[in-house]
């Protein structure tokens, strides 16, 4: 769920999700320069409050070079997206692994609904009857199920509850209608096996948010029961950069450059397409019904208005949502900041919200 790997050549889609999974994992960034410019000489997406806990001021400043990184040159081929995607998964893999051998779990790989699937258990797992779908982040075009095993077994271990790690098809070669699909077919093979609706959950991280919560209206619209709840960790909602912090936080994001995630979005779902619901599912029918919603995000963030307006929409249509804002936080920042007061609040948010809405069943 914190998304793949750090590294500073990852385009803007990855990168702070990236970094979470590092930190998580015990990788560090590098400490910041001895003679670190002031403030005052900073770009915005560098600037850091004074409102933040110490310890999350601390992980910007060591995450400061990776933020001042001039981005490399948008993704315009094939190759491009494919050699990012390599790059970035072998170095999500060691991470990943490097989380596992800590934590511990048993990690089956599984074929669901015809995709396949990582289903995890933690270290000493009791079976409450309850299962959580992990879709993960990565711009829609990088990222694997594989790569985010360690965020899974991490929310495995804080949870107690299993769960199915979705291995869906990455733009350019997968695309919405894909990529719903296969998610929605996992879901409905966990009711073929007998799991009942109300006894599973979803969650998912910046595009892996925006693909649960799309697919859950696929997923109602098919006539499906809906799952018993949704986390959405600062997710897109809005293909069509519509939303006021699109351009008021365009130049303040510490993570996502415009530019660079436009290809990936673009690579995903067509232009003429960027409204249909289940691409930006902001402009989705709530009305018709929508399970309960725990948004989490931060000021900092390129998306806060696609949190707003997505949880604006489901509550005037009559639905549950939660809509969680962390003060100087930045995308994706449960797993980036997860040993900083924030993420360890964000977690226990978290925590909450599944206790509350799916319960042990057993």
């Amino acid at each position: 769920m914190r998304g793949t790997i750090f590294s500073a050549r990852l385009t803007a889609g990855f990168i702070l999700a990236a970094a979470a999974l590092a930190t998580s994992a015990g990788a560090q960034p590098s400490a910041a320069p001895a003679a670190a410019p002031t403030q005052a000489r900073l770009p915005m997406r560098a600037y850091v409050p004074t409102t933040i806990s110490p310890e999350a001021a601390a992980l910007y400043a060591r995450y400061r070079p990776f933020i001042l990184a001039t981005p490399g040159p948008p993704m315009r081929t094939t190759a491009d997206f494919d050699a990012l995607y390599q790059a970035s998964e072998k170095r999500g893999i060691e991470v990943s692994e490097a989380r596992l051998k800590i934590l511990q779990p048993t990690v089956t790989q599984r074929v669901i609904g015809g995709v396949n699937v990582y289903e995890v258990r933690p270290k000493g797992y009791h079976d409450d009857g309850t299962v959580l779908m992990d879709v993960h982040g990565g711009g829609f075009v990088g990222g694997s199920a594989r790569s985010e095993l360690g965020g899974a077994a991490t929310m495995a271990q804080a949870s107690g509850k299993r769960i199915i790690d979705v291995d869906y098809t990455v733009a350019p070669r997968g695309n919405w209608r894909m990529v719903t699909d296969q998610v929605a077919a996992v879901y409905r093979g966990l009711l073929d096996e007998g799991i009942k609706a109300k006894h599973i959950g979803m969650m998912g991280g910046s595009a892996g948010g925006n693909i649960i919560a799309a697919t859950t209206l696929k997923i109602r619209d098919r006539g499906l029961p809906m799952p018993a709840a949704l986390l959405l960790i600062s997710p897109m909602s809005d293909f069509t950069e519509g939303g006021d912090t699109r351009t008021t936080l365009k130049d303040a994001d510490p993570a996502l450059h415009a530019e660079q995630v436009r290809p990936g979005l673009d690579a995903y779902a067509d232009p003429a397409d960027q409204k249909n619901a289940y691409v930006s599912p902001v402009y989705g029918d709530f009305t018709k019904g929508y399970p309960p919603v725990l948004i989490q995000g931060g000021t900092k963030e390129w998306l806060l208005s696609d949190m707003v307006r997505l949880h604006r929409a489901i509550k005037e249509a009559g639905g549950n949502s939660d809509l969680e804002i962390y003060e100087g936080m930045p995308h994706g920042f449960p797993g980036l900041m997860g040993d900083a007061p924030e993420g360890k609040e964000a977690l226990a948010e978290e925590l909450a919200f599944l206790k509350r809405y799916l319960p042990p069943a057993k």
